[in-house]
């Protein structure tokens, strides 16, 4: 784990009693929700099935692999790969994609988002990539390290996602309750890792993974990129009291 700067101090509330209880905090998964890197990702996975003789169609790649530790694949997904050393397979991965970093690109609206929030929230990363990767991306493609507080990566955890672990560790580093924070995933296997967390505020983003995939593991609302014109419903949303349980407003789900 590792944390940048001061953090902005929270404000106590000037909410009336029965309003919604104000963000304490932002947390951001990284691949696929501030960059658009899952091609690198499943060029790396390939190359590894390819050594392997394996053949994983899309729909098993996205239900099993998008968005997880290699480790936590390698421990629990059946394959010729059982029993390889998890840290090998790591670092064989890492080199892949940081060969190819320069494919890389950020998802539109992510640094300016970023530079939004911060000024009045804490910002998190929490990512199942490891530090190195998360590192390149956020300083060289997004530029914004020294607005992130506090990123958790895969050397942080002992369960990656759908696991709650990383998400609970960033609450805890920022200190900020769950159901009191706003969060951003691009998959299911992370979007249910932060409704495990308690975490009720999510926007899915609809980068590698359908809308409804990710309303159906727990998503608020979805929106195509992080730019202020997809964004704006959820702005709206949470300005407002919190939607009655089974809400189905088309017009606040989708931005």
């Amino acid at each position: 784990m590792t944390a940048a700067g001061s953090r902005p101090p929270k404000k106590p509330s000037t909410k009336a009693p029965g309003s919604r209880p104000p963000c304490e905090a932002v947390l951001l998964d990284l691949d696929g929700t501030l960059v658009l890197s899952e091609e690198v990702h499943r060029l790396a996975w390939q190359a590894f099935f390819d050594t392997w003789g394996v053949q994983v169609t899309d729909a098993d790649y996205e239900q099993h692999y998008m968005g997880r530790r290699p480790s936590d694949v390698i421990a629990d997904v059946p394959g010729p790969w059982a029993g390889t050393d998890a840290q090998a397979v790591l670092s064989t991965l890492t080199a892949f994609t940081l060969e190819h970093a320069a494919s890389v690109e950020a998802v539109p609206g992510a640094a300016a988002l970023i530079l939004q929030l911060r000024v009045k929230y804490p910002v998190s990363v929490i990512t199942s990539a490891g530090a190195l990767w998360a590192q390149h991306l956020l300083e060289r493609v997004l530029g914004v390290r020294h607005l992130v507080d506090v990123v958790i990566t895969a050397e942080d955890t002992t369960s990656g996602k759908p696991s709650p672990e990383g998400y609970l560790k960033a609450c805890t580093a920022l200190q900020a309750r769950p159901e009191h924070c706003l969060a951003f995933e691009d998959s299911p296997s992370g979007v249910r890792a932060l409704v495990a967390a308690g975490v009720r505020d999510i926007v899915g983003v609809t980068t590698t993974a359908a809308a409804a995939d990710l309303t159906r593991a727990g998503a608020r609302w979805t929106v195509p990129d992080l730019t202020s014109a997809s964004l704006r419903s959820v702005r709206g949303a949470l300005r407002a009291h919190p939607p009655a349980a089974g809400s189905n407003d088309d017009e606040e789900r989708e931005a």
